[in-house]
């Protein structure tokens, strides 16, 4: 029996876009969910495969849900009893005294399944220890590279930063770009590569954060950074505005650093690079580092309503939707959940667009250097990049002179949202 009905969140309210289904029974339990357009086939596979329990589910644009939940919990009327957080923000936005939603899901959860996620994969959903969703899918961030135009230019795939800082060296000033140093997630991986203290949580302190940006661990990827822009090897134009998406159509673009969803969702579709071009490599790290510390840019989580009527139910979804084998196996990004990656990446294996076969072997492979401090804050440390550093760019500032501004302004928000700055 198909039963789901799905809604349309609009301006003004709520507009209905499809019901379908017949009578109930009368002891079926009814829960609203809150989704993005993406996980929408998702629920519905929910919904089909669960007689007892019927999805009522709205379709909320990731930007507009936390204002509408806060509007929904002030009015006690239409709250969601399971939501899609599409920010990993918003886990510790909605874990607080003003907007309390979240269901704690520590004891909820069984442990052995917590430890089926991939390491720090749930990094996002710990606030102050406890649990307060589950991943969706991973995004942490590797190399992407031309594989026929690496070998035109005689050029090996970098292991380090070091290496990575030489070539643009000495691909730069022969017009080849090796990213963006404007976009702030890309930005941001750089500057905690080698372990920055850039509001990073404090173990055993709750609602206490590190920050510390005069250290040799943050002066030195933004030196480089630095170096990488005045020779022209990283660009001044993020990496989906026309100019840098124009440089990777006409093969000026040998290698880039970013995302796992990266390949599949900005290469492929938007920098168009033909068939057989497109290879993976490993995150990569600083000479004084044993092993890579690579941050991460998305991955979507599921939460629940801490005062839903329906807590087994909304657990049940929570963990169906985040680590059923069989529905991520058609995940549209890598899923955190460790069997239903493996699963999920039998596709990717199998897909001639890619130069080698092991692109997803590279993608799991990477996951246990995600860092641990990628974490939700009550703030936005990329948007506080974007104001003090990307800005600054523009009018020929560099990121290591910013560096005590930008501590100053995350220090500043840090404290305006309750934390405990050492």
């Amino acid at each position: 029996m198909h039963k789901l009905k799905t809604t349309t969140a609009v301006a003004g309210g709520l507009a209905l876009a499809m019901m379908a289904g017949g009578a109930l029974a009368q002891d079926q339990v009814t829960l609203n969910i809150w989704s993005d357009t993406p996980r929408l086939s998702m629920f519905e596979l929910y919904d089909q495969t669960h007689d007892n329990v019927t999805l009522n589910v709205t379709t909320v644009a990731p930007a507009d849900l936390i204002a509408k939940l806060q509007l929904a919990m002030q009015a006690k009327s239409e709250i969601p009893d399971v939501v899609f957080l599409s920010d990993i923000g918003y886990t510790a936005q909605l874990s607080t005294r003003r907007s309390n939603y979240l269901m704690d899901l520590t004891d909820k959860v069984p442990q052995a399944l917590q430890d089926e996620f991939y390491p720090n994969g749930n990094s996002p959903c710990e606030v102050n220890g406890k649990l307060y969703c589950l991943r969706n899918d991973l995004a942490h961030m590797m190399v992407w590279y031309d594989k026929p135009l690496m070998e035109k230019l005689g050029k090996a795939v970098p292991t380090t930063y070091a290496e990575f800082e030489a070539l643009g060296a000495e691909l730069g000033p022969e017009g080849y770009v090796l990213g963006s140093a404007v976009e702030a997630f890309p930005l941001y991986s750089f500057l905690v590569s080698d372990g920055c203290d850039m509001a990073m949580p404090v173990e055993g302190k709750p609602d206490t954060l590190k920050i510390d940006l005069t250290t040799d661990k943050c002066t030195k990827p933004a030196a480089m950074v630095d170096a990488m822009v005045a020779n022209g090897s990283l660009a001044k134009v993020g990496p989906f505005e026309p100019d840098f998406v124009n440089l990777a159509k006409t093969g000026k673009v040998p290698l880039i650093i970013g995302p796992t969803w990266f390949g599949e969702y900005v290469i492929k579709p938007t920098y168009e690079w033909p068939e057989g071009t497109l290879a993976a490599a490993m995150p990569l790290k600083w000479d004084d580092q044993d092993q890579p510390l690579t941050w991460s840019w998305g991955g979507g989580t599921y939460g629940g309503w801490k005062d839903t009527a329906h807590p087994d139910e909304v657990v049940d979804v929570i963990e169906w939707m985040a680590t059923d084998v069989a529905n991520q196996t058609d995940a549209v990004t890598l899923p955190a959940h460790e069997p239903s990656a493996i699963a999920w990446g039998a596709k990717l294996k199998a897909d001639s667009y890619y130069a080698d076969a092991d692109v997803f072997d590279v993608e799991v492979g990477s996951a246990k250097y995600s860092h641990p401090g990628y974490v939700s804050l009550r703030f936005s440390v990329s948007d506080a990049i974007a104001k003090v550093i990307t800005q600054g760019m523009g009018g020929g500032g560099t990121v290591l002179g910013a560096l005590p501004a930008l501590q100053t302004e995350l220090t500043n928000l840090a404290k305006l949202n309750g934390y405990t700055v050492e």
